[in-house]
């Protein structure tokens, strides 16, 4: 198959186009610059798949009336070491904004605090979510449950989304600790990538139409049953995510998806759950030189590395190149514009 044509984007015209995409779509500014920033640092650390591919989809939940573009959450303390929101139907990354600051405080003042949301949307990394956070000296975890298309172990239809989880800590004189994946064997967008650039994936991902294990990301995403990470310690992930997710925070179940399929959405509002820890709390005054020796003793052990590391490679390379953009997804968003 011959190679797709590109063109190659700095990171400022990336955020421009995805800046015109969202608010064409009916965004507000504040909404549309924050999401914009959040595909652009996903095509510079990457996944990708995250980044500039996810602009239709977002624009589709806008055009549909499936997301609110002008959401104002609100934002209500409801223990000492809990913050619950309602995110207006909007995206949770506006909830999680207008609560950082009360959030960090918190966790400074009892040593760890949460902050969840439910009638919100999420496709982004959630990686973005936790960083801020690890920037700020403290642990982060961070979960949201999505549109059910996992099947649990051994069984046969969908149960769980591919409910990613995130996780970071600072790093004394480096940039933070920080990853994030998803409980399947592999997201949704990287399934959906794989079919638009015509190669398969590199393992058994999901089921075929005979309910075979598959690498055909096409036949996959015909069943939309997707399979987890570790069998059945990925599916029992899955299960944790959804009760943290969406049964905490009272968001919808994956498998509750009368609404999405109503607008033709890719995601449910499900719930998100957000645990912040200050180490300073803990009573371990030598923290920072656990986390450094953990990262030692991986740093230079063969070809392993420090989870979440591959993206600060990819971040300066594309801020010193910029990226590659197939010609054919420039111009569907450009006819977004």
């Amino acid at each position: 198959m011959a190679e797709n044509s590109t063109e190659t984007l700095s990171l400022d015209e990336v955020r421009a186009l995805a800046n015109s995409v969202l608010v064409t779509a009916g965004m507000n500014p504040a909404g549309s610059d924050l999401i914009a920033d959040i595909v652009t640092k996903s095509e510079r650390d990457g996944p990708r798949s995250h980044g500039l591919r996810m602009l239709p989809v977002y624009a589709q939940s806008f055009t549909s009336g499936y997301a609110n573009p002008s959401a104002s959450p609100t934002i209500e303390r409801i223990a000492p070491g809990v913050l619950r929101a309602d995110g207006d139907n909007g995206y949770y990354q506006i909830a999680a904004a207008a609560a950082r600051a009360e959030l960090v405080a918190m966790t400074h003042e009892q040593g760890i605090a949460a902050f969840t949301c439910a009638n919100c949307h999420h496709l982004a990394g959630l990686r973005f979510d936790t960083e801020p956070l690890a920037e700020a000296g403290l642990v982060a975890f961070a979960v949201v449950n999505s549109l059910s298309m996992v099947v649990p172990q051994g069984g046969v239809r969908p149960v769980f989304g591919t409910n990613p989880m995130s996780f970071a800590c600072p790093r004394v004189g480096k940039q933070p600790v920080v990853w994030d994946q998803a409980s399947s064997m592999v997201a949704l967008m990287d399934i959906r990538m794989a079919a638009a650039e015509g190669h398969d994936l590199p393992r058994p991902a999901g089921l075929d139409t005979e309910g075979q294990p598959s690498v055909d990301p096409n036949a996959i995403l015909e069943t939309r049953s997707l399979l987890p990470f570790g069998e059945h310690k990925g599916a029992a992930i899955a299960f944790l995510i959804e009760v943290m997710g969406a049964a905490l925070s009272g968001g919808t179940l994956s498998v509750d998806n009368a609404d999405r399929e109503a607008h033709g959405a890719l995601n449910i509002k499900g719930g998100n759950t957000l645990i912040a820890i200050d180490p300073k709390r803990f009573g371990n005054t030598g923290f920072d030189d656990y986390v450094a020796r953990i990262c030692a003793e991986i740093e230079g052990n063969g070809d392993a590395r420090v989870p979440g590391d591959g993206r600060l490679r990819n971040r300066a390379a594309s801020e010193a190149n910029g990226v590659s953009v197939s010609a054919e997804l420039l111009a569907q968003l450009r006819g977004l514009q």
